[in-house]
């Protein structure tokens, strides 16, 4: 049990890894792209971007997830003709909705771009993104075989690696003069790329030819009947992350689009170490029920809401009260027009980092249904609420109605909490928690009057001096201890 504990740990914190690697790379292309393109042409390529990954969740069925869970036992049981039938079947599958979706995008594509997007250059970004449609789907169906075959280091990697030649190619092109169409084609290509030096990886470790294809027809039942809910799961979670975009691109302006396109990263950057968290936990949760540990299960998640909190709290005021200054530094001026946009998601994020604790337990737990319930219900009030606010409010209304629909998402998932978990949200805890957040967020603003050095020094420096600042107030209202963080580094093991 140790050493499955150990190789949990280790694979989860390589995953971990990777994923921050891979959104930091996600963050430097939006900052390339604010940086050479206009509002306008920024707000265009995310408009079509969000428009076409949105309805992927039809390309793809949930299958990838249920291909990674099920090759592991063909693989324990020895059933390689099976493996070979689950990937076939996936792939015959999603290639036939593949082409269903890239002909319809490209039957429609001046339509679309005449009455949604309202800017003819839409229809030559859908065009090239049917190429992005298909490659992303042999990626994506890789990326799970390897999953399902327990390459951890090289799976996790994947999307890193396709980041790295995507901003490659984009600053390329860029250097070529070639505008939007940089992007556009950069991203295309780099799942090209990634396809091409995966397959011949994939091949190396499961001699696909070798095997037959058995019972086709019982083996697509079984893993729709796995792909289904997750399917589910999958549309809620989409509707959230795009909708916004989706409802904001047919109600305003496209440089509205884009502003609203860069405040909304920034938000979601304030999950990395919640998504880590939650990375690292599921696994050990999901064993520790599986024994029936439900007092260390209760620590467990304890812990979730305090650290996760308690590391993020700082960076979340201190882009609260100093937003536009960072917009201004990574993208430019003209995005400071959505900090107060920024300002009102980074309240939907702090109801979000205090939901990931409850939903990476319930799904541990055997309790999934509970957090597609969820998923779906928010979705829903998020797709309303931008129909009645945007049209008022703009970007500040779709930002008001991520944030309504994340709080609603919370108060539900602490109610499932109460009932399954037994664990309470610990707001005395975080209540001092941004007090002690706040001071750090003074201490910020007095050093960086006294810098006078070019901006990127004066930030470093003061947030290292502020840090240490906010450390020291911590362990002083005994928020956190010595002794408590070796109790923890005791249950880890």
């Amino acid at each position: 049990m140790a050493t499955y504990t150990k190789k949990l740990v280790r694979g989860s914190a390589i995953i971990l890894f990777m994923s921050v690697f891979g959104s930091f790379l996600g963050f430097l292309a939006r900052i390339l792209l604010a940086r050479n393109l206009s509002t306008t042409e920024y707000g265009l390529f995310y408009a079509v971007f969000a428009f076409v990954s949105f309805f992927l969740f039809f390309r793809d069925f949930g299958l990838n997830q249920a291909l990674a869970k099920f090759i592991p036992g063909f693989i324990i049981k020895k059933e390689y003709n099976k493996i070979k039938t689950a990937i076939v079947s996936v792939f015959t599958v999603q290639l036939i909705s593949t082409t269903i979706f890239g002909v319809l995008l490209y039957v429609f594509s001046d339509f679309l771009a005449a009455h949604y997007f309202k800017d003819a250059a839409a229809s030559f970004i859908l065009k090239v993104f049917i190429l992005y449609v298909l490659f992303s789907m042999a990626f994506m169906l890789l990326v799970s075989i390897l999953q399902g075959f327990q390459r951890i280091i090289v799976y996790s990697s994947a999307e890193s690696l396709r980041s790295i030649l995507m901003l490659g190619m984009i600053f390329f092109l860029f250097t070529k003069g070639l505008g939007i169409a940089a992007p556009t084609y950069g991203f295309a290509i780099s799942y090209i790329l990634v396809v091409a030096i995966f397959i011949p990886y994939f091949l190396s470790i499961f001699h696909f030819f070798s095997y037959k294809i058995v019972d086709f027809k019982n083996m697509t039942k079984k893993l729709f009947a796995f792909s289904l809910p997750v399917l589910l799961t999958s549309i809620g979670a989409r509707a959230i992350a795009r909708m916004d975009t989706l409802v904001l691109t047919y109600f305003v302006s496209l440089d509205q689009v884009g502003i609203y396109n860069v405040a909304m990263p920034i938000a979601l950057l304030l999950l990395f170490f919640a998504d880590a968290v939650s990375s690292v936990s599921l696994p050990l949760i999901s064993e520790l029920h599986a024994r029936k540990d439900h007092a260390r299960i209760k620590e467990w998640v304890r812990m979730l809401y305090k650290y996760s909190i308690l590391i993020s709290a700082p960076l979340l005021l201190s882009i609260f009260v100093f937003g536009d200054f960072f917009i201004n530094l990574f993208f430019g001026e003209a995005y400071v027009a959505g900090f107060a946009a920024l300002q009102i998601l980074l309240v939907g994020i702090l109801f979000l980092m205090l939901s990931r604790p409850i939903e990476t337990t319930l799904a541990a737990i055997g309790k999934p249904q509970l957090v597609t319930k969820t998923v779906l219900i928010s979705a829903t009030l998020n797709l309303i609420l931008n129909f009645v606010l945007i049209p008022q409010y703009g970007i500040n209304g779709a930002a008001m109605a991520t944030t309504i629909s994340y709080f609603v998402a919370m108060a539900l998932n602490v109610r499932s909490s109460s009932k399954f978990i037994k664990v309470q949200m610990p707001i005395f805890h975080i209540v001092k928690t941004f007090i002690s957040a706040a001071l750090f967020v003074v201490i910020l603003d007095k050093l960086r009057t006294l810098f006078t050095m070019n901006p990127w020094a004066d930030l470093i420096l003061s947030c290292f001096i502020g840090l240490i600042a906010y450390i020291a107030i911590v362990f002083a209202l005994r928020l956190v201890s010595i002794e408590e963080i070796k109790k923890y580094a005791r249950l880890a093991k």
